[in-house]
């Protein structure tokens, strides 16, 4: 009984199986391949032309001299574009989605992946006119590409680059007293340049000094944008600059001066170094040059009529720190004088020069600056402890003695009101090597705010190196002249200050 029963469930098994099993006819779904879509907009119509060699020419405009001439090229848009291209893409896939997308100009060797639906571009053209193609296929989440890419051909021209002064690099007119710009030997020019096809493009910048023949051209890479130019000779220049791009198209010529910019000066002058004392005239509404009479007349004296040069800054001062530094450098020792009055010494330029000038001392130079209305500042090239206002109303009289703890033959006083709040100061010893006080105030009388005995002139030197020391700087805060006449004579010409300095200084 048991042994058949088995064999019966067996069977019923069996039958059973038969009955619900069958043959899996079913087959699985192809995956789709994505399909990639280019929009870019076209209008007008490029000329094709093939020589007797079968090379093809393109032009914008359709000529007789063509052999053949088509309205458009196979697959191309028609508008003449420039070699910045911006394109846009898509991609489609019916079952999934697309990840990202190759692309490839015909210009490059390998493909491009990108998760981006556009692009800007700048196609390396290297001929007056030539055409480009674009291919672009899309991958989806199955990793499979447009078997089709989209493609498009682009008919592309070549833009001429442009070169332009730096804005402010060459001096404005309303900066320079006069017409005329007068430099030192040293000029430094600035320049931007730009391409529509690319500022990569620029492959070449040429330069010329005063003349401008086939062979007077300097050739500079295409990616300098300044030139120093160095012993320039003395008289009138003109420096004229072009730039030219991958293709040979070349920009207008620029130069300077040039007389259709009316707010910049008209004339370039380069004066000789005269001299090992430069006299820097930092005080623009000077504008009779009185002070600066004064200080020549002075220096006349002391070095003679060949032993210094001078430099009136105006309203500014070089665009390029090397030229400022180029004028301090030809010069063993700077005279520099600021303004007098207050709304003229807000444009004072020692402020800006700092750093030339402590490079200047440090380098072995010396200064002797008169600065008159300044900030409660530590300058680099002169540190300081303290400031004190001598006459908080304004007002220093007549015959107030100004006392030389060197030498009393050297006293100073007052020869005429000044009229201005002046300072007096303590040096920070422990920045220099040596500090001498040259001046200081003497005790104050009747109607004086100061106390004790503050600086007025010190002579600083720094420590470069353990062997070697920096030039001489001289900070004198009471004024020398005001621009009418000069203000410290009551007690003997003050020329006896620069002649000390000149014999026992400098």
């Amino acid at each position: 009984m048991g042994k058949n029963y088995n064999i019966l469930l067996l069977i019923l098994f069996l039958l059973s199986c038969n009955r619900w099993d069958y043959e899996d006819k079913s087959f699985s779904v192809p995956k789709e391949f994505p399909e990639t879509y280019i929009t870019i907009s076209s209008s007008d119509t490029i000329f094709t032309s093939l020589d007797s060699l079968g090379n093809t020419t393109y032009s914008i405009e359709d000529s007789s001299d063509f052999n053949i001439v088509v309205d458009t090229l196979t697959g191309a848009f028609t508008t003449i574009t420039t070699s910045r291209q911006e394109i846009h893409w898509w991609g489609e896939d019916v079952d999934g989605n697309v990840e990202g997308y190759y692309y490839k100009w015909s210009s490059d060797s390998d493909w491009t992946y990108t998760n981006l639906e556009n692009g800007v571009f700048y196609v390396p053209i290297r001929s007056d006119l030539d055409v480009f193609s674009f291919e672009v296929k899309a991958v989806d989440n199955d990793s499979l590409i447009d078997k089709t890419p989209s493609k498009i051909i682009l008919p592309i021209k070549n833009s001429s680059p442009k070169i332009s002064f730096r804005y402010l690099s060459n001096p404005l007119s309303a900066d320079v007293p006069g017409d005329t710009s007068f430099t030192f030997p040293t000029k430094t020019f600035i320049w931007d340049l730009f391409d529509q096809d690319g500022n990569e493009t620029i492959t070449d910048i040429y330069y010329a000094l005063d003349d401008t023949c086939s062979t007077c051209w300097t050739t500079l890479d295409g990616d300098v944008t300044s030139i120093t130019l160095q012993n320039l000779s003395q008289g009138e220049h003109i420096f004229y600059l072009k730039c030219k791009d991958i293709a040979e198209a070349m920009s207008p010529v620029i130069h300077f001066p040039d007389s259709s910019r009316e707010n910049e000066i008209q004339i370039w002058k380069v004066k000789p170094v005269v001299g090992d004392v430069l006299i820097v005239d930092d005080f623009p509404l000077d504008n009779g040059n009185n002070a600066l009479e004064w200080y020549s007349g002075m220096m006349d004296s002391v070095v003679g009529e060949q032993g210094y040069s001078f430099w009136e800054i105006g309203n500014e001062l070089p665009y390029s720190v090397t030229d400022l530094s180029a004028n301090l450098n030809y010069f063993k020792t700077i005279i520099w004088f600021t303004a007098y009055n207050n709304s003229a010494s807000s444009k004072n330029k020692f402020n800006e020069a700092e750093s030339s000038i402590l490079a200047h001392i440090i380098n072995g130079g010396n200064l002797f600056i008169n600065p008159i209305n300044f900030s409660d500042t530590t300058y680099s090239w002169f540190p300081l402890d303290s400031l004190t206002v001598l006459n908080p109303n304004g007002r220093l009289l007549p015959g107030k003695v100004i006392e030389s703890p060197v030498d009393t033959s050297l006293n100073l006083s007052i020869s005429h009101l000044i009229a201005l709040r002046v300072k007096g100061f303590w040096p920070k010893i422990s920045s220099f090597e040596s500090n001498v006080e040259l001046y200081r105030m003497a005790s104050p009388g009747n109607g004086d705010s100061w106390i004790g005995n503050p600086t007025v002139c010190s002579i600083g030197q720094f420590k470069v190196s353990p062997t070697e020391l920096s030039g001489k700087v001289v900070m004198m805060t009471l004024p020398l002249h005001d621009g009418f006449r000069p203000k410290l004579q009551g007690n003997g010409s003050s020329i006896k200050i620069f002649n000390y300095l000149f014999e026992n200084q400098f």
